[in-house]
């Protein structure tokens, strides 16, 4: 019953990719919002291609919260960081980041959180953004906005203002939000969004939005590294423990490094239910040779799952571990990522 959900939201994905409109022109979108013409774009950017416009559409659509349209961006398109990034952001969003993680391109960590440096493009920057924000980390999300806007060409962009605003209404710094709004308001087609917005007058979408977001926030200053990803969601943890995204995030990031010792000691069988987690537990009892009734029902391993589990060590004995075939059959299932998978090294 647990895939019922995930099944019928792929189905109505792909109804919706076959039967909705052409894709939006985000190119141009993005080219307004940013105040640049033709060349500038072409410098910076780079000629008009289809992955692109869906990259520009993710981010305009995830900072106004439209998770169907992103999920139909990704959907499909050809494996990237950034996709990937948005795509489970997307599915993390409406609950279903664990079931769907196999069934999508995964570039490790990378899939989660986009890491940036000296050398990141700027539409990368711009994306890293969104699931700090999400997740509650303000401080780490507006230091992503700031540099996107401080690294796009004309130093301006209309997707970094509405965070910008989002973030200081979240932390209820309304005089800095206003100042974010009134440059908002002199943007063609962001009227509503900047009516919405007004503090003390926000509507009742926006005071849902901004009621949930502040319940995720730090109680506290918390100082860590960008990178230490795991140490920044166990943090957002112990300030909300019912921080739904930071846990699937959490407990995705373990699977996704391979790092299952971690997996163990954050999984609470009793709360966190997936097909995943359950073929993760299988792999850490296999390594220790703790494959015993005991721990099968401690951790709620069903024996469909557990005979799968040995029907698959069985295959990588028989075809002495070519992928090719186990791929085939085991393609989506975390046994197949946590063997063959590997890293790309630059």
């Amino acid at each position: 019953m647990r895939l019922n959900k995930f099944f019928n939201l792929l189905i109505l994905s792909f109804l919706f990719v076959c039967c909705a409109d052409e894709v939006p022109d985000y190119r141009q979108q993005w080219q307004r919002a940013h105040h640049l013409d033709e060349a500038q774009m072409a410098d910076f950017y780079g000629e008009p291609r289809e992955d692109m416009n869906a990259a520009f559409g993710a981010v305009l659509e995830a900072v106004d919260g439209n998770w169907d349209k992103v999920r139909s961006l990704t959907e499909g398109s050809r494996p990237s960081d950034i996709f990937a990034y948005y795509h489970n952001l997307a599915m993390a969003m409406e609950g279903h980041l664990a079931d769907s993680l196999m069934y999508y391109y995964q570039p490790f960590e990378r899939g989660l959180f986009l890491p940036v440096g000296e050398k990141s493009g700027q539409l990368r920057i711009a994306a890293s953004s969104e699931v700090w924000y999400r997740l509650g980390e303000m401080t780490m999300a507006e230091h992503s906005a700031m540099l996107a806007q401080l690294f796009s060409p004309e130093h301006f962009g209309v997707p970094y203002l509405k965070r910008l605003a989002q973030i200081n209404l979240v932390n209820r710094q309304d005089e800095a939000a206003l100042k974010y709004l009134h440059l908002l308001s002199e943007e063609p087609g962001c009227e509503k969004w900047v009516s919405d917005h007004i503090p003390g007058q926000e509507s009742k979408e926006v005071k849902r939005e901004l009621a949930s977001l502040r319940t995720l926030v730090h109680k506290s200053d918390v100082v860590h590294s960008p990178s230490d990803y795991r140490r920044v969601l166990k943090c957002l943890l112990a300030s909300n423990p019912d921080n739904l995204l930071a846990r699937q995030y959490l407990l995705c990031l373990d699977i996704l490094v391979k790092d299952l010792e971690s997996f163990i000691e954050d999984y609470d069988p009793s709360r966190d239910d997936s097909r995943l987690y359950d073929e993760a537990v299988l792999i850490f009892l296999a390594q220790r040779a703790s494959m015993t009734p005991e721990n099968f029902a401690h951790f709620g391993i069903s024996p469909q799952v557990l005979q799968e589990f040995s029907d698959y060590n069985n295959m990588v004995a028989s075809y002495n571990g070519a992928m090719e075939p186990m791929q085939r059959k085991y393609g989506k299932t975390y046994w197949f990522f946590y063997q063959y998978a590997k890293r790309n090294v630059k």
